[in-house]
C-alpha cells in the first residue's frame, strides 16, 4: 500500500482506492459511483459497489476528487480539481467542464455586483452547477426543426 500525505492527514492508497481514482483520470464523463463500479469490475472483478460508494467519499472528502450533484440529487465525481464549474444539460443529464481565467472571473464578478446590487465584498464565486443545454443537443435540436431556429 501507498501511504499519501495530503492536508495534513494521512490517507492509505488500496490497490481498489488507487484503481477508482485510475478509472476517474481516464474519464472526463463525470460519472456516477455505478459507472465506476462497472469499470473497476473489468480490472478487479472482487470489488464490490460498497467499496467504491466507501472510496469515492473517503477521496471526495480529501479533495482528491470533486463530488457534483446534479438535478434529482444524483451525484457525479470529477477527478480534475483544478478551480472549475459544471453545467448540467436539461435535455441529455451531462455534465460538462465550464473553465474560466481570471479576467473572466472578474468580469463575471462585476456583472453580479452591478445587476443585483449586492455588496462587492460579499461576492464569491464559488463551485456552482448551473443548468442549461449543451451544445450537442442545440445542435439536434436546430437540426431537428428543419430551419435551425429554436421555437
Amino acid at each position: 500500500m501507498i501511504n499519501i500525505i495530503r492536508k495534513e492527514k494521512r490517507v492509505r492508497y488500496s490497490k481498489q482506492r488507487s484503481l477508482i481514482m485510475d478509472v476517474l483520470k481516464n474519464t472526463t464523463s463525470h460519472p456516477t459511483a455505478q459507472w465506476v463500479y462497472e469499470q473497476a469490475k473489468q480490472d478487479m472483478p472482487t470489488i464490490g459497489i460498497a467499496t467504491v460508494y466507501r472510496n469515492l467519499n473517503a477521496l471526495a472528502e480529501n479533495g482528491d476528487i470533486q463530488r457534483i450533484i446534479s438535478t434529482g440529487n444524483v451525484e457525479h465525481y470529477d477527478a480534475d480539481t483544478s478551480d472549475h464549474w459544471h453545467m448540467a444539460c436539461m435535455q441529455c443529464g451531462k455534465i460538462i467542464d465550464l473553465k474560466a481565467d481570471e479576467e473572466q472571473l472578474a468580469a463575471l464578478h462585476g456583472m453580479i455586483v452591478d445587476t443585483f446590487g449586492i455588496q462587492d465584498e460579499n461576492v464569491r464565486i464559488g463551485k456552482t452547477l448551473l443548468q442549461g443545454t449543451c451544445n450537442a443537443c442545440l445542435r439536434r435540436k436546430r437540426e431537428g426543426s428543419g430551419n435551425g431556429t429554436m421555437h
